[in-house]
């Protein structure tokens, strides 16, 4: 765990004190992994923790949402059974090596 945070992070701490915090996931089936990182985040000491989800099974929206301050959600589904994927019409997973080229994209000027 400790050698991917410093792979994320490129040698760069990440400082959110002070600082507005956006926690972006594709979507929360139990919302328990979600919750790891509001922890993880939250011992930043952000001003304000936020959590944006496209779409999330309707008990873990409100179990993540009573610990940030603040959680939007586009599709809150409440089917007994659900799966994130479901909720795409296409989907497909992100690879570390994608997520870590598309944070460098973000982060070079452009």
């Amino acid at each position: 765990m400790h050698d991917r945070l410093q792979r994320f992070r490129a040698g760069h701490p990440l400082e959110l004190t002070g600082r507005v915090a956006i926690v972006v996931d594709d979507g929360l089936a139990s919302g328990f992994t979600l919750l790891t990182a509001v922890a993880a985040v939250r011992s930043g000491q952000p001003t304000r923790l936020l959590v944006a989800v496209p779409t999330g099974h309707g008990e873990s929206v409100q179990r993540v949402a009573g610990e940030v301050d603040a959680l939007y959600c586009a599709n809150v589904r409440t089917s007994l059974a659900f799966a994130v994927a479901d909720a795409y019409e296409q989907w497909s997973d992100v690879s570390e090596d994608e997520a870590l080229t598309l944070l460098r994209m973000a982060q070079s000027p452009h």
